[in-house]
């Protein structure tokens, strides 16, 4: 198997380990489903070099669940590995595990029939009023229910400079559940859903 079959079967396997949570949680008036609706994997890497000696490789995937009260909950979920290795002649595959999640937005949404194509639906997604998060093992938050521990553990890190990673600042203040949300959230966005293969394009102003 060459390389870059392998990288593709990797990226399937790490999308499949995170299928994408269900949107419940929502609002207690929430309605029923209408459509549900998934983009396709994405792969993304970085090179930190010359400041850090670490590569990054990230896989992403985004749902988009709609609901017959014109409310929405869109999941977002990324895992990334550093120092991934393929090899050549097996199928043996490591990594570092490094900065997971999964993040589901709720709002509301407008939508209408695509004026050229009888299979797309034109979306209009509202900025997200709740934010409900699970982060890296190591904490959830959900604005509609805060706390002063979701407040302490949302505050960004400082970075070590030497490797790289995230350090804790304990003199830090700790967040509002809207600096929290303002700091994940996207501005009213238009997406086409195709209704025929129950999918969009993946969207970089989703991923927070």
């Amino acid at each position: 198997m060459k390389k870059h079959s392998k990288l593709a079967a990797f990226a399937l396997a790490a999308a499949m380990a995170l299928t994408l949570a269900a949107c419940g949680g929502g609002k207690a008036s929430a309605g029923k489903v209408t459509g549900v609706y998934l983009s396709p994997a994405s792969l993304s890497y970085a090179n930190m070099r010359p400041q850090y000696n670490y590569y990054l490789t990230t896989f992403a995937q985004q749902e988009i669940t709609l609901m017959d009260d014109n409310t929405y909950c869109l999941v977002v979920s990324s895992s990334t590995f550093s120092a991934l290795e393929l090899a050549e002649s097996t199928n043996d595959a490591k990594g570092n595990e490094r900065e997971n999640y999964v993040t589901k937005f709720y709002g509301a949404y407008t939508s209408q029939a695509n004026d050229l194509d009888e299979d797309l639906l034109d979306v209009k997604l509202s900025a997200p009023t709740r934010v409900v998060r699970s982060f890296d093992q190591l904490y959830w938050a959900d604005t509609d229910n805060w706390n002063d521990a979701m407040g302490k553990a949302v505050v960004p890190a400082d970075v070590d400079p030497s490797t790289g990673a995230p350090v804790a600042n304990p003199d830090a203040q700790p967040w509002t559940a809207q600096q929290y949300l303002e700091s994940l959230t996207f501005p009213e966005t238009t997406v086409q859903l195709n209704t025929k293969t129950s999918s969009f394009d993946f969207t970089a102003d989703f991923m927070g």
